[in-house]
């Protein structure tokens, strides 16, 4: 199965490709939004870990962005942000 792992906090990006990749998956990463945009269309993910607060686009852009492209990939949202509006 290969990930996509969109993420700007570096360390976290190493703890969990380490984790995903020990666990047998097949990890790409980017770590800001323009880039994990580019990475995205190219549809060859079987799901897209989004953060939502990074550099350029951020994560809910993406999402909207690949759901307007058609593309249906799974879509893990991770956050800091702990208010009901924002989960």
């Amino acid at each position: 199965m290969r990930l996509l792992l969109v993420e700007d906090e570096e360390r976290l990006v190493e703890a969990l490709s380490y984790l995903l990749r020990k666990n047998g998956y097949t990890v790409d990463t980017a770590l800001d939004g323009n880039l994990g945009m580019e990475m995205a269309s190219t549809g060859i993910y079987d799901v897209i870990i989004l953060d939502r607060m990074l550099p350029g686009l951020d994560g809910i852009q993406i999402l909207v962005e690949i759901r307007r492209q058609q593309f249906d990939t799974p879509v893990l949202l991770l956050t800091a942000k702990d208010a009901p509006k924002d989960r």
